[in-house]
């Protein structure tokens, strides 16, 4: 993709998209936290590809952070973030399949969600894996099934394919 002031102004939109609704419209306890972040990211993934969606995640969780902070900051949540974003792009960016959303899903929340964040939630608060376990897993199956759902339902509208083709005339 061709890098242009409309792309980075659409990745700036989306960056900005990710914060508001990772910061503000989030369900946020100690150790889970419950977000809507990932259809921005699968939109991003469509729109602009895999490496911008990447760094709009990590950016947006960084600025999330500094913005409006909630609980202490600890940088491994922006790789976290940063991985989501790449692994959305990477299997999105081309098209979009029942399959692919189900590998997204799985990779990102059982895997990084699940592993990588309960690992930085261990290390920054010193509570026991198989506890921070025992309460994420079920959350991260919930939102899987979401968020599978939730992406199947927004890629089968016509206004959403209208806009990814629209915007793929213009690059």
């Amino acid at each position: 993709m061709v890098q242009t002031t409309r792309t980075l102004a659409l990745i700036s939109v989306l960056t900005a998209l990710q914060v508001i609704v990772g910061s503000l419209l989030s369900i946020q306890f100690l150790t889970t936290k419950i977000v809507f972040t990932f259809v921005i990211l699968a939109l991003s993934a469509q729109l602009v590809g895999m490496w911008p969606t990447a760094i709009s995640a990590g950016l947006a969780n960084l600025l999330g952070s500094l913005l409006f902070p909630k609980y202490a900051f600890f940088p491994g949540f922006i790789l976290t973030a940063f991985l989501v974003g790449l692994t959305y792009g990477y299997f999105l960016q081309t098209r979009v399949t029942w399959g692919r959303i189900i590998a997204a899903n799985l990779v990102a929340m059982l895997g990084f969600n699940l592993i990588l964040n309960t690992l930085w939630l261990h290390l920054l608060y010193h509570i026991r894996i198989p506890m921070l376990l025992a309460t994420r897993l079920p959350q991260e199956i919930i939102m899987f099934v979401v968020s599978t759902v939730m992406l199947v339902g927004l890629f089968r509208l016509p206004v959403t394919a209208k806009i990814i083709e629209n915007e793929r005339k213009r690059w």
